[in-house]
C-alpha cells in the first residue's frame, strides 16, 4: 500500500485522478479512468483479505416492465465464454466466495463478488465481466427468469398461465405492505423521472416485456462508457486494472450512453395520493393503514447539505425522544413509525419521509396535521446543544464502526459512497468522517442552522406528498380480474400455431433444464484451495467467584463491544413466552428514576446501541440439551465506556415498567415490526414451525421468535389497562429472577488499550447486581420428539414450504456429511426443480449443525403440493448416491464458503464466546472440518438413507401461504392431516 499510485499517473490506458488517504478508515482511495472507453474506477487499498469486486451500471429503467431486473437474472444465465445455462449458480458452488450476488435498484445495477482466496477473487471477476459485458441473452433464458405463457393443462388452451422466477418473486413483494409503500410513494413523489418506475416490475407490467426489448437495453446501458468499477481490500491494483482490460474493456471503444437522471420537476402544491394492499376477506381492517408524508430535499450532489439533512433526520426521528418519534407514537394515531421513515439520500433527489402504520383511513389528516404542527413547533424552539452532539455522535459511530456480518465491509463501503458517485462523480465525501464531522459541528453552532433547514426542506417546500396504503379486501379480486383478463385477451388471439408454439418453447425450456450442464469451461477451486485448520480466535478467560468474563483482543477501529448473557433456567415456565417481549422492551422503558425519553437521549448520546435478545445455546452432543438465555449487547466509542456501564447499571437494576401508555405503545410497535417481516421471511417462519416439534431447542425457537410469538404479541398488544398492569408484574419477576451477577457471563471485545480502561467501570456494574443461590428448573419436562404438520394462513399469493428432518448433533460422525448433503441437495436437485421448472424464487436445502436440523425450502413458491413431491423426489434421487467427484467437491467447496465467512471484528470475539458457552472446543470444529474434507459418495447416500428416507414419516411439514393455495391443495394436505393455523386465533 506504499507504492501506490499518485494522481496523474497512468497505469496502462487507466489514469489515476485522484489518490486520497483516509486515516479514519485505514485506507488510500483511488480513483481512475479509463481513457478509452470513460470507464470509471475507484479502488479502496487496504489490510483487509476479503477482497471485493463490483461492476455497475446506471440503469434508469422506461417503464415498470422490470426490465432492468429480468436482465439482473438473464446476464447470469450464460455468457461467450461461459456458455452454460447457469454460471452465476454454478460458481457459487465452485468457489469460496464471501459474497456473491446482483441486485437492481432504481437506478442502477450492481454485481458484486468477495473472496479472501486470491485465485477464486479472480475467477469470480472474470466471470462477472463476461456475464455483464458478453451475455448470450437466449430467448430461453428470458422465458426462464422474466415471464412465460404456459398451460396447467397441457391439453386445455382454456388453462393459459404466466409463470418466470422475477414474475413470481415480484407478486410476493407487491403483496408486502412495506414494499408496496415504498414503490407507491416513489410513483408519488417521482412523477416525471425513473424513480416513478417500478424497476423490480410490476407483476401486471411484466408480460408486457419481449426478449428484443431486454436485449435492446442490454446494449444501450451494459457499455463501459456507462460503467462503474470497485475494487477494494489488499490485492494489489495494476492486477485488477489488467484483468478488467484485457477480459473487457479492451473490446469496447467510447460511445454516448444517455443514461444522465435528470432531477425531478418540483412540485409547485402538496399532493395526496391513496392506495391499496391485499388483504383477505376474513381479515381485520381496524389499524392496518399506514401514511407517508416524504418531501425531495437537496440534490445528491450538494454534500454538505446532504450529511447536515441526515443529522436533520436524525434529530427528528433518530430515537424515541427525537421530537417528531415523540409526537408521532405518543399520539396513539398508529401502533409504529411507517417502514422508510428517515433521510434516503441515494437518489439523483434526496427526500425525506415520516408517518405512521397500524393506523385508519379517516385518521389521514390528523396525522398529516400532526407532522407539520411538530415540525413548526421545532423550527420555532430548535434543538438543545446535547441533543445536536448525540446525533452527531451517532454519524461518527456509524460511519466508524467495521462491520461485515451480513455483507463485507468493502462493499458497505461502496454502497454508502455509490450514489453520489454515479450521479455527482463523488466518491470520497461519504468516507470523510472527520473532515465532514468537523464541518458539521462548525456550522451546527448556529442555533439557527436547522431551524432554517425546516423551513426550507419542509415547512415551506411545495414538493410534499402525502400517501395513504389501505387494505382492501377486493384488491387481490381485481389484480387477479386484471390478469384473467389479460390471458381471456392473449387466448383469443390464440390459434393452433400459437398455441404449439407456445407448448414447444416451454418443451424446449424443459428440455434444456433437465440436461445436466457442462460446466467445464467454468474455472474451480481444489480442495487443496481449502484452508485446513480450524482458525483460533485468542481470548483471555477470567474466572470469578462472582462471573466468567472472556476478554476477545480485536481491530474494532475505536470500539468496544459488551455481552452479557443471563441464565434462564431458574425463570418460571409461565412467565417464558413474554422474554421477547421484556428484552424489546428493556432499552425502550425509563429505568432507575429516569423516564424512557431521558434513557432513549443517554443511550443515544453515548452508544451505538444497547439491544437485549434471547439466544438458544445447542449442546454439541445431545440434541435434547440446551440451554436458554437473555443476551445484553452493548457498544460504545473507547471513551465512553463509563457511561456505557452506568447506563446498562440502571437498566439491569432498576427497570420501569409502570408507564402502562408506554408498555401499550411500545409492543404496538414490536407487533408492527414482527407483522412487517413476515412477507420477506416466510421461509423461515415455515420452517421454524415444522422444527417445533422435533426437538427442545426448535420448540422453544418458534415460541420465541416464530408464527407463536407473533400471536403473543399480538394478543399482548390488545390488553387493556388491567391486562398490562398484570403484564407489567411479570416483566418485573422477569427482571428479578434473571439480573443476578452469578447467574452472568460476560464478554468483553476490544483493543487492548481499551479492555484495561473497561475493567474498573464494568466491575462497578457487576457489583450493582444482586448476587442470588437459584436452583435451576430446566429439568421439569421432557421433550418427545414426533412428526408434525403445520399450515399457517397469511395473506400472501405465493407459498413458502418446508420439510425438516431431526438427525443428529454436532460432534456425531454423520454431522459433516448431512452439511455437504444440504448443498449438494440445493445446488444440484431443489434449484432446478423448485425454481427453474417451478418458477419460485428460490428451492433451498440446509442443514444446522448446532441444532442438528435438516431443512428443505421453498421461497416465494408459486407451488404447494408439487413442490412437496420434490423433496420426496430429492430423497429418492439423494438415496441413490449417483454423485460425481465433481459435484461432491463443489459441495464441500460451498460449506467451507458459508464456514469460513469473514466476521467484523465485534462478531469474531462473539462467535468464539458463543463456542465457548456451548461446550464447543477447538478440537471439535477441527474434527467437523476434516469430516467436511473428507466426506465420500457413500457416506452422502447413507446419511441421505438414514437421516432423511428412513426419517421421512417422523419429519415435520411447515407451510405459509395464502387462502386459495391452501384451498388448492386441501385434500393432500387433509390426507397429512395438517395444523391450520391462523394469526388471531388461539
Amino acid at each position: 500500500m506504499n507504492n501506490l499510485p499518485l494522481s496523474g499517473t497512468r497505469l496502462g490506458n487507466f489514469l489515476v485522478e485522484q489518490n486520497l488517504p483516509v486515516a479514519e478508515l485505514n485506507l488510500t482511495a483511488i480513483r481512475l479512468k479509463h481513457e478509452p472507453t470513460g470507464a470509471r474506477m475507484l479502488h479502496l487499498a487496504c489490510d483487509d483479505p476479503n477482497n471485493v469486486f463490483a461492476v455497475g451500471f446506471r440503469t434508469p429503467p422506461p417503464d415498470s416492465t422490470g426490465v432492468a431486473h429480468i436482465l439482473e437474472h438473464t446476464v447470469l444465465c450464460g455468457s461467450e465464454k461461459y456458455p452454460v445455462r447457469d454460471p452465476f449458480f454454478a460458481m457459487i458452488k465452485r468457489s469460496l466466495n464471501t459474497f456473491m450476488n446482483a441486485m437492481t435498484a432504481a437506478d442502477w445495477t450492481l454485481y458484486p463478488v468477495a473472496s479472501m482466496n486470491r485465485k477464486d477473487y479472480y475467477n469470480l471477476m472474470g466471470i462477472y465481466l463476461d456475464a455483464t459485458f458478453f451475455p448470450t441473452l437466449r430467448e430461453q433464458d428470458f422465458l426462464q427468469e422474466g415471464h412465460r405463457l404456459d398451460f396447467a393443462d397441457e391439453n386445455d388452451p382454456d388453462s393459459l398461465m404466466i409463470k418466470g422466477v422475477v414474475f413470481n418473486e415480484m407478486k410476493g413483494a407487491m403483496a408486502d405492505p412495506s414494499s408496496l409503500l415504498g414503490r407507491r410513494l416513489n410513483a408519488a413523489l417521482f412523477p416525471t423521472t425513473c424513480y416513478g418506475k417500478n424497476s423490480g416490475g410490476e407483476p401486471l407490467v411484466i408480460p408486457e416485456l419481449s426478449w428484443e426489448e431486454l436485449r435492446a437495453f442490454h446494449k444501450s446501458y451494459y457499455h463501459p462508457s456507462n460503467s462503474w468499477f470497485f475494487t477494494y481490500g489488499n490485492l494489489p491494483l495494476e492486477e485488477h486494472l489488467q484483468q478488467i482490460e484485457e477480459l473487457a474493456l479492451s473490446h469496447f471503444k467510447q460511445q454516448d450512453v444517455a443514461s444522465e437522471i435528470p432531477l425531478e420537476t418540483r412540485l409547485t402544491a402538496p399532493i395526496q395520493s391513496t392506495q391499496t394492499f391485499p388483504v383477505g376477506p376474513d381479515d381485520e381492517l381496524q389499524q392496518r393503514s399506514m401514511v407517508q408524508m416524504a418531501w425531495l430535499t437537496c440534490p445528491i450532489e450538494d454534500t454538505f447539505e446532504r450529511a447536515a439533512t441526515g443529522i436533520l433526520a436524525n434529530l427528528l426521528l433518530g430515537n424515541p425522544a427525537a421530537p417528531l418519534y415523540q409526537a408521532l407514537i405518543e399520539s396513539g394515531l398508529g401502533r409504529n413509525l411507517s417502514p422508510g421513515t428517515g433521510y434516503h439520500d441515494d437518489y439523483r433527489d434526496t427526500y425525506l419521509s415520516a408517518g405512521l402504520q397500524g393506523t385508519d383511513p379517516e385518521r389521514m389528516a390528523e396525522v398529516e396535521a400532526l407532522i407539520l404542527d411538530t415540525l413548526q413547533k421545532v423550527e420555532k424552539s430548535g434543538f438543545p446543544q446535547e441533543r445536536i452532539d448525540a446525533a452527531l455522535h451517532q454519524y461518527d459511530f456509524a460511519n466508524r464502526e467495521v462491520t461485515g456480518d451480513q455483507y463485507p465491509y468493502g462493499l458497505g463501503l461502496m454502497m454508502r459512497l455509490f450514489g453520489p458517485w454515479l450521479h455527482a462523480n463523488d466518491p470520497f465525501s461519504s468516507l470523510m468522517i472527520n473532515q465532514n464531522l468537523e464541518k458539521l459541528k462548525t456550522e451546527t453552532a448556529d442555533p439557527q442552522f436547522f431551524p432554517r433547514m425546516i423551513r426550507r426542506h419542509l415547512l415551506d417546500n411545495p414538493h410534499r406528498v402525502t400517501l395513504l396504503l389501505r387494505p382492501d379486501t377486493e384488491h387481490a379480486q381485481r389484480e387477479e380480474q386484471a390478469f384473467a383478463d389479460h390471458l381471456k385477451n392473449i387466448r383469443e388471439s390464440l390459434d393452433e400455431a400459437k398455441i404449439a408454439d407456445i407448448k414447444a418453447k416451454n418443451l424446449a425450456l424443459k428440455e434444456s433444464q433437465e440436461t445436466p450442464d457442462d460446466t467445464s469451461c467454468l474455472p474451480i477451486l481444489e480442495l487443496a484451495d481449502i484452508e485446513r485448520e480450524e482458525q483460533k480466535i485468542p481470548y483471555k478467560k477470567q474466572t470469578d467467584p462472582i462471573c466468567d468474563t472472556f476478554w476477545f483482543a480485536q481491530p474494532t477501529n475505536g470500539i468496544t463491544t459488551l455481552v452479557m448473557q443471563f441464565d434462564t433456567s431458574a425463570l418460571a415456565p409461565a412467565l417464558r413466552p413474554y422474554l421477547p417481549i421484556f428484552c424489546a422492551l428493556l432499552p425502550q422503558v425509563g429505568a432507575a428514576g429516569h423516564d424512557y425519553l431521558a434513557m432513549s437521549r443517554r443511550i443515544s448520546a453515548a452508544t451505538g446501541g444497547v439491544r437485549f435478545g434471547t439466544n438458544l445455546l445447542e449442546s454439541p452432543l445431545d440434541l435434547d440439551s440446551m440451554r436458554p438465555v437473555v443476551e445484553l449487547k452493548g457498544k460504545c466509542l473507547d471513551r465512553n465506556q463509563a457511561t456505557l456501564c452506568e447506563i446498562l447499571t440502571d437498566i439491569l437494576t432498576a427497570p420501569d415498567f409502570n408507564d402502562i401508555e408506554r408498555l401499550r405503545t411500545v409492543i404496538g410497535q414490536i407487533r408492527a415490526s414482527m407483522e412487517n417481516s413476515i412477507p420477506g421471511a416466510g421461509h423461515s417462519f415455515a420452517a421454524r414451525a415444522a422444527a417445533a416439534s422435533l426437538t427442545p431447542t426448535a420448540s422453544l425457537r418458534e415460541e420465541w421468535s416464530g408464527m407463536t410469538q407473533v400471536q403473543t404479541i399480538q394478543q399482548a398488544s390488545t390488553l387493556d389497562d388491567a391486562g398490562l398492569t398484570e403484564l407489567a408484574q411479570t416483566f418485573k419477576e422477569i427482571a428479578a429472577c434473571l439480573f443476578v451477577s452469578n447467574q452472568a457471563t460476560v464478554a468483553v471485545t476490544a483493543e487492548e488499550s481499551a479492555q484495561q480502561s473497561i475493567e474498573k467501570p464494568f466491575a462497578g456494574l457487576l457489583a450493582t447486581l444482586p448476587e442470588r443461590t437459584t436452583e435451576g428448573s430446566q429439568a421439569t419436562t421432557t421433550f418427545s420428539a414426533q412428526p408434525g404438520v403445520t399450515g399457517w394462513h397469511h395473506n400472501l399469493p405465493v407459498a413458502y414450504v418446508s420439510r425438516v428432518f431431526r438427525t443428529v448433533p454436532y460432534t456425531h460422525p454423520d454431522a459433516p456429511a448431512l452439511m455437504v448433503l444440504a448443498k449438494l441437495l440445493r445446488a444440484d436437485f431443489l434449484h432446478r426443480e423448485i425454481r427453474e421448472k417451478g418458477g419460485a424464487y428460490g428451492g433451498m436445502a440446509g442443514y444446522n449443525a448446532d441444532g442438528g436440523l435438516f431443512s428443505m425450502l421453498s421461497y416465494r413458491d408459486p407451488h404447494l403440493e408439487r413442490t412437496l413431491d420434490v423433496y420426496e423426489e430429492a430423497i429418492e434421487w439423494a438415496c441413490k448416491g449417483g454423485f460425481s467427484d465433481e459435484m461432491i467437491k463443489e459441495s464441500i467447496l460451498t460449506a467451507f464458503a458459508e464456514l469460513d465467512r469473514p466476521l467484523s471484528p465485534g462478531s469474531r470475539g462473539y462467535r468464539e464466546f458463543i463456542h465457548q458457552q456451548q461446550g464447543v472446543n477447538h478440537d471439535m470444529l477441527q474434527n467437523f472440518r476434516n469430516g467436511i474434507l473428507a466426506v465420500k459418495q457413500e457416506q452422502l447416500a447413507h446419511v441421505a438413507q438414514t437421516y432423511l428416507k428412513q426419517a421421512l414419516p417422523s419429519s415435520s411439514v411447515g407451510v405459509l401461504a395464502g387462502e386459495e393455495m391452501f384451498n388448492k391443495a386441501q385434500v393432500r394436505l387433509k390426507q397429512m392431516d395438517m395444523q391450520m393455523k391462523r394469526l388471531g386465533s388461539p
